[in-house]
């Protein structure tokens, strides 16, 4: 019988090149900005608190992006959501709210479980037989190089990749990143967003 292939989920350190990003006079980059498909507005802030990072993500209090998905009553438009992490305590919240349902946020205690239930409906009512599963953190942008950058830039970061900072979900893996490094292959404009965009 064969050997059995041992699946490896260890986050590891690396090495990443990503577009220059805007800035202003002073360092901080131009908000709102545009990353691919998704609009930051704000980049919030850095909570030490346990639950608010994992080793493959960050989630800063008052984070906010949007980006446009297939509307849940529209079967023929997409329209803009709202992405927002907000402070639930003991742990992040994920917000979001639907621009053609501005009264019915969806909230939940992952970024995957407010995505799915959006995912779901889409595809319910467009018949749609397609997996409702989706990777909450990449919907939130979380999982994009240039925010995952902009995110480790922010003041406190680092001190979530000490050891000794061990928490429930682990040490932060801290990755690296060369501003206006060579590009290879797909990789997301970085450019600075028009009102009618957010």
């Amino acid at each position: 019988s064969k050997p059995r292939r041992l699946k490896s989920h260890a986050v590891v350190s690396k090495h990443h090149s990503i577009p220059t990003i805007p800035r202003d006079k002073h360092g901080q980059p131009m908000l709102p900005l545009n990353v691919g498909i998704m609009t930051v507005v704000s980049l919030g802030t850095i909570c030490l608190r346990d639950h608010f990072h994992s080793e493959r993500y960050i989630f800063p209090v008052g984070y906010t992006v949007t980006r446009r998905y297939l509307s849940t009553l529209d079967p023929n438009s997409d329209v803009v959501y709202h992405c927002t992490i907000l402070d639930g305590g003991d742990g992040p919240k994920f917000q979001i709210v639907p621009a053609d349902d501005p009264d019915k946020p969806i909230m939940a205690s992952t970024a995957t479980g407010a995505w799915s239930s959006i995912v779901k409906k889409a595809n319910e009512i467009r018949k749609r037989q397609h997996s409702n599963s989706v990777s909450g953190p990449d919907f939130f942008g979380l999982g994009q190089n240039t925010i995952r950058h902009l995110i480790q830039q922010m003041p406190g970061a680092e001190r979530l990749a000490k050891r000794g900072t061990r928490t429930v979900n682990g040490i932060y893996v801290w990755q690296h990143y060369i501003e206006g490094g060579p590009l290879g292959g797909r990789h997301a404009a970085v450019i600075p967003a028009l009102p009618e965009e957010y």
